[in-house]
C-alpha cells in the first residue's frame, strides 16, 4: 500500500513537470508601452443598456490577441477623474486589426480615457 502512494507521488511529480511549462505559456500579457493600442471612443448615445462608452480598440501588435480587458476612467472638465469602469473588448483582435466594446459607467461625463489592463495573446500574423 505505501508502495502505491509513492508511485502515485512519483508520477504526480513527473506530470507537472512535463505539463508546468506548458501552463505557464498561458499568461496574460499587460498592455505597458503607449502606442500598441489606438480607441475610437464615443458616449454611447440611447442605448437600451444605459449609459456607456463604446468604441473600437485598434490593435498595433503582430499577435492577434483576446480576452482584452478594459479600464474606462470618467473624466470631468478639469481633467479630474471622477468615476471608473471595467469591460471587454468582444472577440480576437487580429494584429492591425479592430475589436468593439461597450463599457457600462455609472454616469456621463464630460470625456472619457480608455486603457488596456491585460490581454492574452494567440498567435503572431501579420499586420
Amino acid at each position: 500500500m505505501m508502495v502505491r502512494r509513492i508511485l502515485g507521488l512519483v508520477l504526480g511529480l513527473l506530470i507537472v513537470g512535463l505539463f508546468g511549462p506548458m501552463v505557464a505559456a498561458a499568461e496574460t500579457r499587460v498592455a505597458q508601452e503607449p502606442g500598441l493600442f489606438r480607441f475610437d471612443v464615443e458616449q454611447a448615445a440611447g442605448s437600451h443598456r444605459g449609459p456607456g462608452v463604446e468604441g473600437y480598440l485598434h490593435n498595433g501588435l503582430p499577435w492577434r490577441i483576446t480576452n482584452v480587458r478594459l479600464r474606462v476612467e470618467s473624466v470631468d472638465p478639469a481633467g479630474t477623474v471622477i468615476g471608473e469602469a471595467s469591460g471587454w473588448v468582444l472577440g480576437d483582435v487580429a494584429a492591425g486589426g479592430q475589436g468593439y466594446f461597450f463599457v457600462p459607467v455609472s454616469s456621463p461625463a464630460a470625456a472619457y480615457r480608455v486603457t488596456v489592463e491585460s490581454f492574452d495573446r494567440i498567435s503572431r500574423e501579420a499586420p
